[in-house]
C-alpha cells in the first residue's frame, strides 16, 4: 500500500480547524492537580515574656542570596504560616510594635513543616535596636550542586523577544549548560536530559520548542536547577533536574495583570494573569499568547518561511480542607502553529511544511500531615502531546507527514518522617506510557535529492512508493526509591539514596542506582565542600521511539552491515556521575562555586534530526564519556545592585556505533563500531553573566547580560567541505578546527513604573536582545542536528498593568 504524505494533512484539516476553540473547550473541562512533594511549609507562633500570644506581629521570610522575601502577620492567636516555600536558607525576622525584633536563620531541606516558636522581649523606652544574623551564602548543610532563581529574577532574565523558549532561556544561565537551536539545551555531556518537576510532578518528556508549548513563566514562583547529586526521589532523566514551582492564590487578595507587547519581526504576545484566596483556598489563572514572523531559528539566514504562535492557559487551585491537608489542583491546555522554515530551493518551489503541537496536563495530589515530623503525599498525574507535521504538494526534495501523539499516566506516592537528626523518605512511581505514531515520506526531486546526499536506500521511496510507517504501542515504568539527609558529624550532612527502576520502553531493562553525596563546613572560612557519587538511568525518549527502532528503520541504516552492533533496539542509558566541589563566601557577601564531575555512559541517548524538518528521532550511542568545571558567582542584592557570573568548561567523547534513529544520507558510517567521535552538542567553553539595578521606590530596574559560546563540531567527512562552503553562512563556520566559529552576544533590558494608584500600577519594560548585532550560527550542517542561525538583533517593549 502506498500513502501519499499529504494525505495526512487532507484527513486532519477539520480537526485542525476546530483546535483553536478546542483548546478552550477542554480547558473548561480538565482540571489538573500537581502534587506539593517539594516544597516547604514554614509554620510559628509569636509570643511576649509573659507568654502570651501576640497578635499582628509582622514576620518576614527573606531568602539572603536570591533576595525572595514575603511577608505576613501574625493572626488573633499569634500563629503564621507561609506556604509554598522553595527549598533553601532563610532568614524569619519578626517585628511587633514595643517589642525587640526577633532574627533566626532557617533551612528547609524537606517537606516537613518548619515549625518556629519566637518571643519577643519589650522594647525599653528610647532604645534603638539593630538585630541581624549572619546569612549562609554557601548552603552549608546542602550536599549538593543547585543554583535556585527567584520570582524577581526570572521576570528581569525573561526577554520577550525569545517567549517560546522562555523557560530554557533561564535555566540556561546556570552552569553546566549549553545552548543549540529553538530551545535545545544539553547538560554536563547529556542530550536533552532535564527533569521538569512542576510541584513534585515529573515531567520526564522533551520540553524544547519543536515538541511542547514552552511554561509559562508569569506562573513561576522559583526555579531550582539541581545539576550535582541528584536525590534518589528523581528518575527517568540523567543530565539534571529543573524544580518549578508556581505561583499560588491561597491566602492572597484578589489580584490580576495584563501585559501587551511588540517586538521584532512582527512579534507580538498577550499575557494575563488572576488570582486569590483565602487561608483555606486559592487559585492562580495564566493565559497568554504570542506570534512571530521568526517563530524558530531558521535553516537559512535569510529566515525563509517562518511565521509562528502559541497559546498557554492553565488554572492552579489550592484547597486546605482541614489543617493538616493540602490538595493541589492544576491543569493547562498548550498549542503552538508554526512553519517549517526553508531552504532557499525549498522557498523557489513553494514548499509550505507547517506544524502543529498540542499538549495538556493534568494531576492531583494531596498530602496530609499525620504529626509533626511524619507527612505523607499521593498524586495522579496526566501528560497528553500530540504533533502533527503537514506536508504541501510543492516540498522538495522530500514530502513528509507526521500524526503521532502519546500520553503519559501515572501514580506518585511518598513517606517523609524526620526523626533523631535523620529526614527519611521514601516512595514509588509507576507510570504507563502509549504511543501512536504515523509517518511518511517521498522523494520528489530525484536531483536536488541526489546533491543532498540522500542514501540509495532513502531515493528509492518516491511518491508512488512512498515510505510508511504505523506503529501502537503501551508500555510501563516503575520506580522505587528511599533517601535519608542526616549529620552524622558536626558540619558534615550526607545525602544518601537507592532507586531502583524498570523501564518497558520499548526494551525491558532496569538498574538499582546508589546515590550518595555529602558536604563538609568550615565554619571559620565559610567554606562548603562536596562531593558525590551517582548512578543514573535515562529510558529513551518517546517522542518517534516506535518509528526509531523499527525494522523499516533498520532498512535505511548506514550500520546495517555491522556484525558488532548498529541495530534497531534503543536501550535505556546507563551512566555514573562524579562530582567534587567547593562554596566559598568571599568578602562584600559574594558567594564562589566552583564543581568539578566527570561521568561515564552506556548506550548514551544521542537524537538525529530528520533531514532539514523539525522531527527528531531518538537514537542511542554505544558509549561515552564526559568531563568538566562549573563555575558561578554570585553577587546578592546589595544597595539595589546584583549580579551573576557563570562559566563551564567541559569536553565529551562518544564511541559508535548507533542505534535506532531514522538515516536518509550514509553521513554516519564513519561511525562504526568502536569508533570515537566528537558529537554535535560538545561545546568546550560557555559563559553568561547579568548584572542588575533596581530602585525599588522608583519602580526602575535595569540589568545588563551576556552569554559566549565557543563552537560545536560539524562531524562531516572532509569530501563534504565543498558542498559546505558553498552554503548561506559557511563564513560563520572555521574549517580548519572544523567547528562553528565561537559567538558572544550581549542585552539589555529595563523597565519602570510609570503609574502607581491605590489599587493599579502601570509598568513598561524594553528588552533587546544581541544588541551588537552579531552573526552566528548554532550549528552548521551536522548530520545530528543539521543547521541553525542565531537571532540578529531583537527589540520588544511591553506594558504592564497590575491591578489590587
Amino acid at each position: 500500500m502506498s500513502i501519499p504524505p499529504y494525505s495526512l494533512h487532507r484527513s486532519a484539516c477539520w480537526f485542525a480547524r476546530q483546535r483553536p476553540f478546542a483548546l478552550l473547550v477542554i480547558l473548561c473541562f480538565s482540571i489538573a492537580v500537581n502534587a506539593q512533594i517539594d516544597i516547604g511549609t514554614v509554620k510559628g507562633t509569636v509570643t511576649d515574656p509573659s507568654n502570651a500570644r501576640v497578635a499582628g506581629a509582622r514576620v518576614i521570610l527573606a531568602s539572603p542570596l536570591s533576595g525572595r522575601k514575603d511577608q505576613t502577620a501574625t493572626d488573633d492567636e499569634g500563629s503564621f504560616v507561609f506556604d509554598n516555600v522553595p527549598y533553601g536558607t532563610y532568614v524569619v525576622r519578626i517585628e511587633a510594635d514595643g517589642f525587640r525584633p526577633a532574627v533566626q536563620e532557617i533551612a528547609i531541606h524537606s517537606n516537613v513543616p518548619t515549625e518556629i516558636t519566637s518571643s519577643l522581649d519589650v522594647l525599653a523606652s528610647q532604645e534603638s535596636l539593630t538585630v541581624d544574623v549572619p546569612a549562609d551564602l554557601v548552603q552549608k548543610d546542602v550536599p549538593r550542586t543547585e543554583t535556585v532563581i527567584d520570582e524577581k529574577s526570572i521576570g528581569r532574565l525573561n526577554p520577550a523577544v525569545l517567549r517560546n523558549n522562555q523557560l530554557q532561556n533561564i535555566v540556561s544561565t546556570t552552569p553546566g549548560w549549553t545552548t543549540e537551536n529553538d530551545g535545545l539545551i544539553h547538560i554536563r555531556g547529556v542530550d536533552d536530559g532535564a527533569l521538569y518537576v512542576v510541584d513534585g510532578v515529573p515531567t520526564p518528556d522533551r520540553m524544547d520548542g519543536v515538541f511542547a508549548t514552552s511554561f509559562q513563566t508569569e506562573r513561576i514562583s522559583s526555579i531550582n536547577v539541581i545539576t550535582g547529586n541528584i536525590p534518589a526521589e528523581f528518575g527517568h532523566r540523567s543530565g539534571a533536574v529543573v524544580i518549578v514551582q508556581p505561583k499560588s492564590g491561597i491566602d492572597t487578595p484578589l489580584t490580576g495583570t495584563l501585559s501587551l507587547g511588540a517586538g521584532s519581526f512582527h512579534a507580538g504576545e498577550v499575557t494575563s494573569t488572576i488570582a486569590g484566596g483565602t487561608r483555606r483556598w486559592g487559585f492562580f489563572l495564566a493565559a497568554s499568547g504570542s506570534r512571530s514572523s521568526r517563530f524558530l531559528d531558521p535553516v537559512d539566514p535569510r529566515n525563509f518561511h517562518n511565521r509562528g504562535g502559541a497559546v498557554a492557559l492553565s488554572l492552579r487551585a489550592d484547597w486546605h480542607p482541614t489543617g493538616n491537608d493540602i490538595v493541589l489542583l492544576d491543569g493547562s491546555q498548550d498549542g503552538t502553529n508554526f512553519q517549517v522554515p526553508n531552504l532557499l530551493t525549498q522557498e523557489l518551489a513553494g514548499q509550505h511544511q507547517r506544524q502543529e503541537l498540542r499538549d495538556n496536563h493534568q494531576s492531583i495530589s494531596w498530602q496530609h500531615t499525620w504529626s509533626a515530623n511524619t507527612l505523607t503525599n499521593v498524586a495522579l498525574f496526566r501528560h497528553s502531546y500530540r504533533l502533527q507535521l503537514f506536508g504541501s504538494p510543492f516540498d522538495v526534495p522530500l514530502l513528509a507527514g507526521q500524526n503521532r501523539n502519546h500520553v503519559r499516566n501515572g501514580l506518585l506516592a511518598s513517606a517523609t518522617h524526620a526523626t533523631h537528626g535523620h529526614t527519611i523518605k521514601a516512595g514509588v512511581e509507576g507510570s504507563r506510557v502509549s504511543l501512536n505514531e504515523l509517518f511518511s515520506f517521498a522523494v520528489t526531486n530525484q536531483q536536488i535529492a541526489e546533491v543532498a546526499d540522500l542514501s540509495p536506500a532513502a531515493l528509492a521511496f518516491t511518491q508512488s512508493n512512498s515510505f510508511v510507517f504505523v506503529g501502537h504501542s503501551t508500555r510501563g515504568v516503575e520506580s522505587a526509591y528511599a533517601q535519608d539527609d542526616f549529620s552524622p558529624l558536626h558540619n558534615l550532612t550526607i545525602n544518601a539514596g537507592l532507586r531502583y527502576d524498570h523501564s518497558r520502553l520499548l526494551v525491558s531493562d532496569q538498574q538499582v542506582s546508589p546515590r550518595i553525596g555529602g558536604v563538609y563546613y568550615f565554619g571559620l572560612t565559610k567554606t562548603a565542600l562536596r562531593a558525590s557519587f551517582n548512578r543514573l538511568f535515562m529510558p529513551p525518549q518517546v517522542e518517534n521511539l516506535l518509528l526509531a527502532s523499527s525494522a523499516q528503520a533498520r532498512s535505511l541504516s548506514p550500520f546495517v552491515g555491522f556484525a558488532d552492533g548498529g541495530g534497531t533496539a534503543i536501550l535505556p542509558e546507563h551512566s555514573s556521575a562524579f562530582e567534587v566541589g567547593i562554596s566559598q563566601e568571599l568578602p562584600q557577601r559574594l558567594r564562589l562555586n566552583a564543581a568539578y564531575w566527570w561521568r561515564t555512559f552506556r548506550n548514551i541517548d544521542d537524537p538525529n534530526v530528520f533531514f532539514s524538518t523539525t522531527i527528531i528521532f531518538p537514537n542511542s550511542v554505544a558509549k561515552a564519556r564526559a568531563r568538566g568545571l562549573d563555575v558561578r558567582l554570585d553577587v546578592p542584592e546589595r544597595h539595589g545592585w546584583s549580579g551573576y557570573m557563570s562559566y563551564t568548561n567541559s569536553r565529551i567523547t562518544e564511541v559508535g556505533p548507533l542505534n535506532g534513529g531514522l538515516f536518509l544520507t550514509d553521513d554516519f558510517i564513519e561511525i562504526s563500531p568502536g569508533t570515537e567521535f566528537t558529537p554535535d552538542h560538545d561545546q568546550r567553553n560557555v559563559g553568561s553573566f547579568a548584572v542588575t539595578y533596581a530602585a525599588q521606590r522608583r519602580g526602575l530596574w535595569a540589568s545588563f547580560s551576556g552569554r559566549y559560546e565557543s563552537g560545536v563540531p560539524i562531524e562531516v567527512a572532509q569530501d563534504e567541505f565543498d558542498r559546505l562552503k558553498s552554503l548561506p553562512g559557511a563564513d560563520l563556520v572555521n574549517f580548519t578546527s572544523q567547528r562553528v566559529k565561537p559567538w558572544a552576544i550581549i542585552g539589555w533590558s529595563g523597565g519602570m513604573e510609570l503609574v502607581r494608584q491605590e489599587h493599579m500600577t502601570v509598568a513598561a519594560e524594553i528588552n533587546i536582545a544581541n544588541l551588537a548585532d552579531h552573526r552566528f550560527v548554532y550549528n552548521f550542517g551536522n548530520p545530528f542536528s543539521g543547521t541553525h542561525f542565531g537571532y540578529p538583533r531583537l527589540w520588544a517593549a511591553r506594558l504592564k498593568f497590575t491591578f489590587h
